[in-house]
């Protein structure tokens, strides 16, 4: 076998050779089971003679297209184990043996039933990503990177998943790593993740002219030092390969180069892809993000210039709340009961009292519901007509929606607060400069406006489903008026904060032209429809 790699050329792209090639799979393989005397024969053989002769059969002698491509590769795998078996034969090696290394030369078993078939598919993706990734990519743009190492995952087992966690990836790499590993575990986001806010030009170079103060070297530990002070119980957080101290500079730089309003939609993927891989490996919460953002931020101005020491930690609190937009509304809907009011009195402004006010605005529409389908059931009930039980139903899961929306879009509000960063801006700007400018006030209008539209959204949608069940009060059960009138009193709640938050919210876009004409008028219709509160409790 080894007569015959010497005998393959190496080719430009090719990282490694054939032999080398197969010296890296066979240590793998035997990291993998634990030793060389855990290595069966077979599988040792198959290591040794992984991918043999692998360029002797072209590529152009079969069709272009993926078609085309999984037949040559099946001629080749076949080809291969056949040559094997030949040349361990020819050398007096056991048939048995042969038989067996030749099959799995040519990945003639299945790696969910065959252990050994496993170890070699864990083997060879390993050497793909430690030693030709680098090579691999270059020339293909992200979203295909991602595409590929989300295949490589799913060929690994849980063993060489863990492994190929602890390898040395390029920022990029690792960045498309973790959203490849996100859409392979069922986690990517099943619609478009929620908007994170476009940072100012100016903030953004401020951000990316002070990251490059910081030592890289140091960052990592000092990020988890500041981090762990604050709570011990984050290490467990972050007790993964992938989370190790010099991977976190990694990441950061990552989502830096994203912040160019072409590249945000990426940078909201790989948010999502984070925090979910975070919060189901990890149990990632809420209320952690409080810690994370002082341990990051106090990091970073450890190595700011004194001058400029004010703006870049009010560039790095706005990049912070572009990143929270994203994370926190899916964490906020996975938290458990518990960790949600830790979450609320965590140090952060949100979940706040808008994100409370959709709460029990959903839960009153729940108990309205369980209220009427009970009396239904009940002896002598009556049944509620099915379009007051529909609007109930669709009230719920827009309220719930709304709680996400109400936490994005607070961020997106804070953030845009914190990242003017730049000096007042002189009068209006002719060409390029001019349309950056345009592009960065309707971004902030645009949050000003989301800041009115999701409280209004929440009113709106408690006080229509509560003049749809207004008919229906005199049928319920007696025993159930408690639960009815708790869930009018939540929907009630939830109505007062969300009018009291669309009041604020107008007042403070005054004339910035966020569209408010239009806001107030169904929000002075709002208030001026006639409200149901007490006919909705009196039975």
């Amino acid at each position: 076998v080894a007569q015959v790699h010497a005998k393959q050329p190496r080719r430009d792209e090719d990282v490694l050779d054939e032999a080398a090639h197969c010296q890296e799979v066979e240590r793998w393989v035997i990291q993998l089971r634990g030793g060389r005397d855990f290595v069966p024969s077979a599988l040792r053989l198959a290591a040794r003679a992984h991918q043999l002769e692998r360029h002797t059969l072209p590529r152009r002698d079969y069709p272009e297209g993926r078609e085309g491509y999984l037949q040559w590769r099946a001629a080749a795998r076949r080809q291969q184990g056949t040559r094997f078996q030949e040349l361990l034969v020819s050398c007096g090696v056991d048939k048995a043996v042969a038989i067996r290394a030749s099959r799995l030369v040519a990945k003639d078993l299945a790696t969910k039933e065959d252990t050994d078939m496993q170890t070699l598919e864990d083997a060879g993706c390993l050497v793909f990503l430690g030693q030709q990734l680098c090579q691999f990519q270059q020339g293909m743009d992200d979203l295909k990177m991602v595409d590929v190492l989300q295949k490589t995952w799913r060929k690994l087992s849980r063993q060489g998943q863990a492994l190929a966690m602890g390898l040395d990836y390029t920022p990029r790499m690792l960045g498309c790593l973790l959203e490849g590993i996100a859409a392979a575990e069922g986690f990517q986001a099943t619609t478009s993740p929620l908007v994170a806010p476009r940072l100012p030009v100016a903030t953004v170079t401020l951000l990316r002219d002070s990251w490059s103060l910081v030592s890289q070297d140091k960052f990592g530990a000092e990020f988890y030092e500041r981090l762990y002070a604050e709570d011990n119980n984050l290490r467990l957080v972050f007790d993964n390969p992938v989370a190790r101290p010099e991977n976190i500079p990694k990441v950061i730089r990552t989502l830096l180069d994203l912040l160019d309003s072409e590249s945000v939609p990426r940078l909201e993927r790989l948010v999502h892809a984070i925090t979910s891989l975070s919060r189901h490996f990890g149990r990632l919460q809420t209320k952690h993000l409080a810690p994370f953002k002082r341990a990051l931020v106090r990091t970073v101005m450890a190595h700011a210039a004194s001058k400029e020491r004010r703006k870049t930690n009010q560039a790095w609190e706005a990049f912070f709340y572009s990143l929270y937009a994203v994370a926190a509304p899916h964490l906020v809907l996975h938290d458990s009961p518990a960790q949600f009011v830790a979450a609320s009195a965590a140090s952060l402004p949100t979940p706040g009292g808008g994100t409370q006010a959709g709460c029990i605005a959903a839960q009153g529409a729940a108990l309205l519901e369980m209220c009427l389908r009970v009396t239904a059931l009940s002896q002598g009930g009556t049944g509620a007509p099915a379009e007051v039980l529909h609007r109930l139903r669709d009230a719920q899961e827009w309220l719930v929606d709304a709680v996400r929306d109400e936490v994005n879009s607070y961020c997106g509000l804070i953030c845009s607060c914190y990242a003017v960063t730049a000096d007042e801006p002189e009068p209006p700007t002719r060409g390029i400069a001019g349309v950056a400018n345009n592009a960065e006030e309707a971004e902030r209008k645009r949050w000003l406006r989301r800041s009115v539209e999701v409280p209004l959204h929440i009113a709106e949608l408690s006080m229509g489903s509560a003049v749809a069940c207004l008919p229906c009060r005199r049928q319920i059960k007696r025993s159930l008026h408690p639960d009815w009138v708790a869930g009018a009193k939540l929907m009630r709640t939830a109505t007062e904060i969300c009018f009291r938050n669309v009041s604020l919210n107008l007042q403070s876009a005054g004339s910035k032209g966020i569209g408010g004409e239009g806001l107030e008028k169904r929000f002075v219709k709002l208030r001026e429809t006639e409200p149901p509160w007490e006919d909705l409790v009196t039975f």
